[in-house]
């Protein structure tokens, strides 16, 4: 069982960070003290020194179709009423048939290690069981599995799962979340789309329900009254639709709300361009200033509660160690997620194991005997678990050109 420690970081706990050493072992986290000094013999070899850097929960992304981890992004300032008109007009683009070229475990991967290289641990993929199966213990990031599932809910609502009240039905039985599409757009079928649920009597505490698009207070007093969760793509919304959720309404409300990228297609590059879009889109639409603490929320405890994930979301002793280490250039003790970008990611650790990091692990990645390889994000040289280098190169090939993607600035 592999045992080493975090020494002398800013590790999140009880809603602040605080000054600590956390105790890795096997895939939990076995302790956390106050810090003492590196030099301690009594300590052990496996400590490493992380100079005040700032230790959150491995982050979340609520809602993504990894099967559609290819770009260029589609449509343009050409705005749309319906998710179906978008997807049209997506499905007859030159950059979905040149996607078609690419097998679906090639995807996959991309779409994994964009979300890692954004320090996310954990992905939620809207996606039919049959389809993400093949790839739920091979990929670098947690895909979440455990779930039921509609695609949507309306007359164009594609043949995900076997229909949104038994699926409820189901995860009311498992405890598990019951996942859909739920006003992912601007119409009538959209808005009518609450009331199908409530009459399919598929709303309640395990429903997530993804973009809540067109809905106003008396849909969201429904949704908070049923303890449902919402998850917010505000940058594909904008892309599709060129308008939003308004968020403010379900947090007013005590809405459990999640941050999502969406597909690639028409999303942010990752987690944490969702989060700086979130943030400034809140400040502009409600003149308010979004609490760091709150965006910490939406992609730590809020998905872990959505998703019922008990031992993730949070650090403490017992948890599963799924972490991410940010590096801002500060000493400051306050949050500040909504200001990351790649850089700053300076170690990802998934099931007690480093997966993503910058170079100066090195020696930790060989002493617990992580497969991996250097690449340059940005600038930056990084190590990383696999081989994603290789991976755009099998991109180019499949499609004949050297293919850049830029959720994968890799070199």
């Amino acid at each position: 069982m592999s045992s080493w420690t975090i020494s002398n970081a800013q590790v999140f706990q009880n809603g602040k960070l605080t000054e600590t050493d956390i105790k890795l072992e096997g895939n939990q986290i076995h302790s956390l003290t106050k810090p003492s000094p590196v030099s301690n013999p009594e300590r052990g070899p496996q400590v490493y020194d992380f100079k005040n850097k700032k230790v959150y929960p491995g982050f979340f992304n609520s809602h993504d179709h990894l099967l559609a981890s290819y770009l260029p992004k589609i449509g343009g300032t050409t705005k749309h009423a319906s998710w179906l008109a978008y997807d049209n007009l997506y499905k007859s683009s030159g950059v979905f048939a040149e996607r078609q070229q690419l097998d679906s475990e090639l995807l996959y991967y991309l779409g994994a290690y964009k979300n890692l290289l954004a320090g996310v641990t954990s992905v939620h993929d809207h996606i039919p069981h049959s389809i993400q199966k093949p790839f739920i213990d091979i990929l670098p990031i947690k895909l979440l599995s455990e779930y039921t599932l509609a695609h949507s809910i309306g007359n164009y609502s594609l043949s995900w799962g076997e229909g949104a009240a038994l699926e409820y039905r189901l995860a009311e039985a498992s405890n598990i979340p019951f996942v859909t599409h739920l006003g992912e757009g601007l119409d009538e079928d959209s808005l009518g789309s609450l009331k199908k649920l409530e009459k399919m009597d598929a709303l309640g505490p395990h429903s997530v329900l993804i973009h809540c698009l067109p809905f106003g207070p008396r849909e969201v007093e429904k949704i908070a009254k049923a303890n449902a969760t919402v998850v917010w793509c505000p940058g594909s919304n904008l892309h599709i639709f060129g308008k939003t959720t308004n968020i403010k309404l379900f947090m007013d409300a005590g809405v459990n709300v999640c941050l999502g990228t969406d597909f690639s297609p028409s999303s942010s590059l990752n987690i944490l361009e969702e989060l700086k879009l979130a943030k400034s889109l809140f400040q502009d639409l409600y003149e308010e200033e979004l609490p760091e603490s709150t965006l910490l929320k939406w992609v730590t405890e809020n998905p872990a509660q959505a998703f019922r994930k008990s031992k993730l979301g949070s650090i403490k002793e017992g948890q599963i160690a799924d972490l991410v280490v940010m590096d801002d250039g500060t000493n400051s003790s306050e949050i500040s997620v909504s200001q990351l970008a790649w850089e700053n990611v300076d170690l990802v650790v998934l099931e007690g194991m480093p997966i993503y990091g910058s170079s100066r692990y090195k020696k930790l990645f060989s002493e617990l005997g992580i497969e991996s390889e250097l690449i340059s994000v940005k600038g930056s040289e990084k190590i990383v678990a696999g081989s994603p280098k290789t991976l755009l190169d099998q991109v180019s090939s499949s499609v004949g050109y050297k293919k850049d993607l830029a959720f994968l600035p890799i070199l």
